[in-house]
């Protein structure tokens, strides 16, 4: 006949037998008091991180300085750590590094019972997952991003804030390839997407490369005339760039032309894409480097109407 265990070996097995579990998971897990000092993290933590013998050996503060200067926003990292430690809130976000690694970072609380909550953190590791939605040309999201974030955009209500949805297209690009040649032509797609990604990142947007020379850009502004900006801008910059083009008339210099859709709440994005996509081709009918703003209505049903924006 077995024994019974007293509580407290029941609890030391428990224990234990926790600490064995959470070592051979392959995500980094990581357990904080609410005064902020490690309790636990097991070898994943450690691998994923890249944290010393030494540097763990020194405690906490040398280990969270080891941390911070891997990330390309360290500030915004301390930012999270420092609003949650207040809340019960779960979280999730993504986070990059200064050598290219992306992690998912997963937090939940646990009520200390005083007011206070220690906080239990996981890292993912996904990179490769990241990377196979990556334009490798522009360094913009891709097409297979595009396709998987767009419903769940066209679909988020967005309550007080106006949603753009919109299409550029470099101007005259096959002119451009057949005086200047397909290596030229991938330079200028590259130019012009880190003045997408500074201009988006800038704004809370997102870009995606959906074609050769065609872009797809998501974002929420606090009004029309913000959002409208904001594009014209986008429009501004690339021309500015001054990227010789002398197959774009009367230009003389790359241009992208651009239609637009500026709605509220939920939209349908299938009938969103074509009323944009008609904006683009009516800023090519008025002669390029152009914002057409195609009319949407609540509920992303599109207008019979377009209005010119030009732009430059």
């Amino acid at each position: 006949m077995v024994e019974p265990t007293n509580d407290l070996q029941s609890l030391q097995t428990s224990y234990s037998l926790m600490r064995k579990t959470l070592d051979l998971l392959p995500d980094g897990v990581l357990i904080i008091g609410r005064n902020r000092e490690v309790l636990y993290f097991n070898e994943a933590f450690e691998r994923l991180w890249r944290i010393p013998r030494d540097v763990v050996e020194a405690g906490d503060r040398t280990m969270l300085a080891h941390v911070l200067d891997q990330l390309d926003d360290p500030q915004s990292f301390l930012e999270l750590v420092e609003r949650l430690y207040h809340r019960p809130d779960s979280s999730e976000d993504e986070l990059t590094f200064n050598d290219g690694r992306v992690f998912n970072r997963r937090s939940v609380s646990l009520d200390a019972g005083d007011g206070g909550y220690s906080r239990i953190w996981i890292f993912s590791d996904v990179t490769e997952a990241w990377s196979a939605r990556i334009d490798p040309l522009t360094g913009l999201l891709n097409r297979r991003a595009y396709a998987s974030e767009l419903p769940e955009f066209m679909s988020s209500p967005a309550e007080g804030a106006v949603k753009s949805f919109a299409l550029a297209d470099v101007d005259r690009f096959k002119a451009y390839n057949d005086r200047y040649g397909h290596a030229a032509g991938d330079q200028v797609l590259e130019r012009i997407g880190e003045i997408l990604s500074e201009a988006c990142d800038r704004n809370s947007a997102e870009t995606y490369r959906i074609g050769g020379e065609e872009f797809a850009i998501t974002s929420l502004h606090r009004d029309q005339a913000a959002a409208i900006a904001f594009h014209r801008a986008i429009i501004d910059r690339v021309k500015e760039a001054a990227i010789e083009h002398g197959g774009n008339r009367p230009h003389g210099v790359a241009t992208v032309s651009m239609g637009l859709g500026l709605f509220a709440g939920c939209g349908n994005a299938k009938t969103i894409f074509a009323t944009v996509d008609r904006a683009l081709y009516r800023a090519k009918k008025l002669g390029r480097n152009t914002v057409t703003l195609a009319e949407i209505g609540r509920g992303g049903h599109s207008s019979s109407n377009t209005t010119d924006e030009p732009s430059g």
